[in-house]
């Protein structure tokens, strides 16, 4: 059966793009009551990746809500399992749709090629909240890892704030565009760093900053994105037992090519199951997910659009 190119679901409070065929990827997130968008757009025509495990995900849309899995950064042989891609399989792959969807419900599922990994999520509207719950099934008759992050790509504007959780003082870093932040590893207090910078703050479109850092493990699963202009937030919310870990990405300019358009202006949120980059890290760490033969694992993440017109003091998670 063809799948439709593009999927819109909507009810009084939200509007939600999907892109069955661009990796089943949310392409779209706009309120309703204000109009804003809240996910970066793909700032230029792409040609259709070719799936692979030499993909590179500057190559795909890099917009969006994607899915990261079974790794996030490229793994080589020494993998166990073998190698896994950029951005991991599911961001390369056509998915297909799965039942009968209507306007507030949809349901999309694919098959990975570097691991037998069957992925699925099912997208529903409640309210403001947009719920997406996920399951992965191992296919194969031995046991399979994996490591997920969820991807979305949040627009941002100057001035838009960041906000974690009460728990949250310290972050390790993984990545700082010319060590703005220091070397792989420094801890990073949050949100003022020991130079006196505001992390929480989104800097300039042109600010030449992309930092990727984690948090420790959660005790409770909530982030969230204020964006000042409109006065609306949105806020993420998933179970830590579930996805334990939180990865920041500020990208303010500094990502793929600083000085080269098109450069990413995006902030990501990202529950995942560890805070490490490679399926071949989590292993290591013994934090990747193993799966039975046959076996399955689930989890959500809840997308919830605030009313508009707030102030920052009001906006909490």
């Amino acid at each position: 059966m063809s799948q439709p190119e593009t999927f819109l679901l909507q009810n009084a409070e939200l509007a939600v793009t999907v892109l069955p065929a661009e990796g089943g990827r949310i392409a779209s997130l706009v309120s309703r009551r204000s109009g804003l968008e809240f996910l970066t757009q793909a700032r230029v025509d792409r040609t259709p990746v070719t799936p692979s495990l030499k993909a590179a995900f500057r190559d795909g849309p890099c917009a969006g809500i994607e899915e990261c899995l079974p790794t996030i950064g490229a793994c080589g042989e020494e993998t166990e399992g073998g190698a896994a891609p950029d951005h991991g399989d599911f961001w390369q792959l056509g998915w297909d749709i799965d039942g009968a969807p209507d306007q507030e419900h949809l349901r999309l599922q694919a098959t990975g090629f570097s691991r037998p990994l069957r992925f699925s999520k099912e997208l529903s509207l409640e309210g403001s909240t947009l719920i997406v719950r996920y399951r992965v099934e191992n296919l194969s008759s031995l046991p399979t890892s994996f490591l997920y992050a969820c991807h979305p790509l949040f627009a941002v504007s100057e001035g838009d704030r960041v906000v974690l959780p009460e728990e949250i003082r310290e972050l390790e870093l993984y990545y700082s565009l010319g060590d703005r932040l220091g070397a792989p590893g420094t801890a990073i207090s949050w949100p003022q760093s020991v130079e006196g910078i505001d992390l929480c703050v989104v800097g300039a479109r042109n600010a030449a900053i992309a930092e990727m850092l984690y948090t420790d493990r959660l005790q409770r699963g909530r982030c969230g994105l204020y964006r000042a202009a409109a006065g609306q937030g949105l806020i993420l919310s998933f179970d830590a037992e579930q996805l334990p870990y939180l990865g920041l990405w500020l990208c303010y300019g500094g990502w793929p090519d600083p000085g080269v358009e098109p450069l990413q202006y995006a902030v990501a949120l990202e529950p995942t199951f560890a805070p490490l980059n490679t399926l071949l890290g989590a292993q290591r760490a013994n934090l990747a997910p193993v799966l039975a033969a046959g076996e399955s694992q689930e989890w959500s993440i809840a997308f919830q659009i605030t009313t508009p017109g707030i102030q920052l003091a009001d906006f909490s998670l």
